[in-house]
């Protein structure tokens, strides 16, 4: 089945072709060296690699990776399911058409012409293991090792953007031995499954104390949420407009906003909310 999502122009996102001029490339440039990953705005997407499958709940975004990181988003849930050693990029049961050195390759070959940027990658473990000789994190640090070094934050320390320009900084959400950030450390909204109203209300109040609060505290918003027998592209048709009405205008830290189907207005205006 196509990836049918992208072809509809009701949705709150575009197709995968969106003009150059919502290109958002090197936002990043404008974010001062001495500020924390903590302490701005930081555009992202939820399940970043899910665009396939025979069931329209398994897609939740239209968007390919290198268009995401066009547009400007800077987070990625990347879910990697530990196969024969290998991690191929699934969600749920479903494989992805990619695996996890594809995703890494893509997002260097975008650093390396865009030094300024900061990609933050949450790696989580997804589905059944199968046919495995050692374990996930070993399998993961076995495919970072195939790429330059100088293009991971791997420290468990939250940096600031002087640290990592031009890295991708790993976000740890599966057991094992210390590799990169403790995911778990965030605050953390991601009620996964409410009624419209009820998720809207806590995204709503996650963002409110997100901008109020101090400290060095990573702030991740998932938007995305499952209600009955809606597919993602169905309610996030109906949440975006209302999380792009509350940030459009805003001016402050919102932390990381996570979501399914951003289109380039929602993601530009994540991003204008730190200047």
């Amino acid at each position: 089945m196509g990836n049918v999502n992208a072809k509809d122009p009701d949705y709150w996102n575009v197709p995968d072709d969106p003009p150059s001029e919502s290109y958002n490339e090197r936002w990043m440039e404008s974010v001062p060296d001495e500020k924390k990953i903590t302490q701005f705005s930081i555009p992202g997407t939820h399940n970043s690699m899910a665009r396939h499958g025979d069931l329209i709940w398994v897609w939740c975004q239209s968007l390919s990776l290198n268009t995401q990181l066009k547009l400007g988003v800077r987070f990625f849930d990347i879910r990697c399911r530990h196969v024969n050693n290998g991690l191929p990029i699934h969600h749920e049961a479903f494989y992805q058409h990619c695996n996890f050195n594809d995703v890494v390759s893509q997002m260097i070959s975008y650093l390396n012409s865009n030094p300024s940027e900061v990609l933050l990658m949450r790696i989580r473990e997804e589905y059944e293991p199968e046919g495995n000789t050692r374990s996930f994190t070993d399998t993961l640090r076995a495919e970072i090792s195939e790429h330059p070094a100088e293009r991971f934050y791997l420290k468990t320390i939250i940096p600031n953007v002087g640290e990592c320009r031009g890295k991708i900084v790993l976000l740890r959400d599966f057991s094992g031995y210390d590799l990169g950030i403790n995911f778990g450390s965030a605050d953390l909204e991601d009620t996964w499954s409410a009624g419209e109203d009820e998720k809207w209300d806590k995204v709503k109040a996650h963002l409110d104390k997100a901008q109020t609060s101090t400290g060095n505290i990573l702030f991740i918003t998932f938007s995305s949420f499952t209600c009955g027998g809606q597919a993602p592209r169905e309610l996030s048709r109906k949440m975006n407009p209302k999380l792009h009405s509350y940030i459009t205008g805003r001016k402050g830290r919102l932390g990381i906003v996570a979501s399914d189907y951003p289109g380039p207005k929602l993601i530009r205006d994540t991003i204008k909310s730190n200047f």
